[in-house]
């Protein structure tokens, strides 16, 4: 459903912010913990951190604490950002 385009890589390999939004949303589709975000979209904790708080605080992430550790899960709204970021990536390729 939701695809990753590696067109989108910019030439000096540096990602920009909105496709590190949409790494972080689409590793969180099913819900997923800190750790194995950090690890799958390639971010330290304090760079992982920033994106949280943004992503919370505008709603296309959600947490849940599932017994001892939280679990971050794409919103609805954020799985519509998702939409509309792949159908731009399409119209760029």
């Amino acid at each position: 459903m939701f695809n990753r385009s590696p067109s989108l890589q910019p030439m000096n390999h540096r990602r920009d912010s909105v496709i590190i939004v949409s790494e972080i949303l689409l590793c969180a589709v099913k819900g997923v913990g800190k750790s194995e975000m950090m690890g799958k979209v390639g971010l330290s904790s304090a760079q992982l951190k920033k994106y949280l708080q943004f992503l919370l605080r505008s709603e296309l992430l959600a947490v849940s604490d599932h017994g001892r550790r939280p679990l971050f899960e794409t919103t609805a709204k954020g799985k519509s950002f998702l939409e509309t970021f792949d159908r731009i990536t399409k119209l760029l390729a």
